[in-house]
């Protein structure tokens, strides 16, 4: 049997190859463990362009939202020493004082909640990731930020994929375990399970990090700052190779099995407890995913034949999903992860005793780990009439390639004409959030001849500015510009928008903001010059009076 799976895999080499050129990534490592061994390991292309250094299964990645997994491990070790309970409020962990925004769901959520995306408020992804991989709010953020957080779908409803809750969940580990989260982590999972590469910082094992730029090219970027001790690291900020993975993936799935044949929540042998619960099926997706996906704590349950792909930007490349599986029956559990310059994916197939460990190093034209992580499941399974992978890759690189041209037509479509913006000194200003921990800087380029942004106040995070029409400017820019200062190109037409709002003197006093794809604008208030953050309250008053 493993032979044959062996052959298989071999067969893809040319189709992994086709889709690293088409998706535009310059290097990938796999792993593929089959019954109780290591199957394969295979890496393609270039760890490092410009030296020519090709991967190993040794080179290490940033596995972005993988590391989720970890976090929600090690809550549940914390459970399982009777610290906490899946349904213990977050409320009464964190402390007097802790609240949402809104009453009732401090009242409500619970630590799994926070681990299974299902709170339903804001993910304000844009105010605490910048420009060249740089990070805009401190790890001191976290609690204030969460607690500021509106929600905008219905509590515990279906997924609302949500970084902010590993976010919280790290500090929560941290206050119940009194240890830091990268040191329990690493003290806890990764030295039990003899993960020697594995940890939370950039490293001279790393991959360089690239985005593939519209003329074909690779532009290199700067290595992410999401580690021990930033506003994300829960959520985003381990580092591993594919053997270290392949290590990972082997503990889960024997934990997993020794779980549901005991029924107990853990064994003395392993570091992993209560994964029966983390695995479970604790909020639906909804469709296309749903009702045959699920997201567990860390993991999203599948049952194949299904739509896969679900936490991973193909989905809004291509007309439909591909079926994967078709002619199987089974239970897999799966995972992706992005950074801007690398992608990953994870897939356990706990009845077959399998995994698959897929890991780039490109920002590129769609998610080439998700695309290859797919093609080698099916391979493995020996689905009889697989999807043509190679197709999807050709499909989202060509829609995504499409798509700042077509937000720029659309918007050109609504522009109201023949409007003129007031004098731009009236526009200038510092405009704060309603916490007064994230700002847009609006001021005068003497250089652009108009006005530019920068969040934060920081020149790293400066952007031009256009007038749109009436009080509206936008800060579009080509996707060649976004991606080359590692933003991610996924974002809706409606966040490069800037509508300054005046007060009954027609006076500019804040402006709106929809930064997040799925809520409404956010207001950000206008404090005059030489004020600061501590003025935010009384301006935010007179704004909304």
């Amino acid at each position: 049997m493993a032979a044959q799976a062996l052959k298989r895999l071999n067969g893809l080499r040319d189709t992994i190859t086709d889709i690293c050129s088409i998706s535009g990534t310059p290097g990938l490592s796999f792993g593929v463990f089959h019954e109780d061994q290591v199957l394969q390991t295979e890496n393609f292309g270039y760890a490092d362009i410009e030296a020519q250094i090709p991967p190993s299964s040794e080179t290490r990645y940033a596995i972005g939202s993988l590391t989720k997994a970890f976090t929600a491990a090690a809550v549940g070790r914390l459970i399982e020493d009777g610290k906490l309970t899946w349904d213990s409020p977050v409320r009464d962990v964190m402390g007097e004082g802790f609240h949402f925004s809104d009453p009732g769901l401090t009242q409500r959520i619970s630590v799994l909640d926070i681990l299974s995306h299902r709170m339903g408020i804001q993910r304000s992804n844009q105010l605490w990731y910048g420009n060249d991989n740089l990070l805009l709010l401190d790890k001191a953020d976290v609690i204030p930020h969460v607690q500021y957080l509106s929600p905008v779908q219905q509590y515990n409803t279906t997924v609302h994929y949500n970084n902010w809750g590993y976010a919280l969940a790290g500090r929560l580990l941290e206050k119940v375990s009194g240890e830091g989260w990268a040191s329990y982590i690493q003290e806890n999972l990764l030295l039990p399970l003899q993960m020697n590469s594995t940890d939370c910082k950039t490293g001279p094992e790393d991959a360089k990090p690239y985005t593939f730029l519209d003329n074909h090219t690779f532009h290199t970027l700067p290595p992410p700052t999401v580690q021990d001790g930033s506003i994300i690291d829960a959520s985003q900020s381990i580092r591993s190779s594919v053997n270290d993975m392949l290590k990972w993936c082997r503990a889960l799935i024997k934990a997993y099995t020794d779980e549901q044949e005991t029924g107990q929540t853990g064994s003395a042998d392993s570091p992993l407890k209560q994964l029966s619960r983390m695995m479970s099926d604790c909020t639906p997706f909804a469709k296309p995913f749903g009702p045959r996906s699920s997201y567990g704590m860390g993991w999203v349950q599948a049952q194949l034949p299904t739509i896969l792909g679900a936490v991973g930007c193909n989905p809004g490349f291509v007309k439909s999903m591909p079926i994967v599986g078709k002619d199987k029956d089974l239970k897999i559990f799966y995972h992706q992860g992005s950074m801007a310059g690398y992608t990953t994916s994870v897939f356990l197939i706990p009845s077959t005793q399998s995994a698959i460990v897929v890991l780039t190093n490109s920002l590129s034209l769609n998610d080439a780990a998700d695309w290859v992580g797919q093609a080698i499941l099916e391979a493995l399974l020996d689905v009889k009439e697989p999807n043509d992978y190679v197709e999807y890759a050709k499909e989202s690189a060509s829609a995504h390639l499409a798509k700042f041209p077509a937000m720029r037509k659309s918007l050109e479509a609504q522009k109201i004409l023949g409007t003129e913006p007031k004098q731009l000194d009236a526009y200038e200003g510092k405009y704060y959030n309603g916490i007064g921990n994230f700002y847009i800087d609006i001021v005068r380029s003497q250089q652009l001849g108009g006005l530019q942004l920068a969040f934060q106040g920081l020149t790293s995070q400066a952007w031009s500015l256009e007038h749109y029409h009436q009080d509206q400017f936008l800060w579009l820019m080509s996707r060649n510009e976004a991606v080359s200062r590692a933003r991610f190109p996924y974002s809706p037409e409606k966040l490069y928008k800037l509508d300054f709002q005046t007060d009954d003197r027609g006076e500019v006093d804040s402006l709106l903001w929809a930064h997040d794809a799925d809520g409404p604008p956010e207001r950000f208030y206008k404090v005059p010059l030489g004020a600061s953050r501590q003025d935010v309250g009384a301006h935010r008053l007179q704004a909304d009076d």
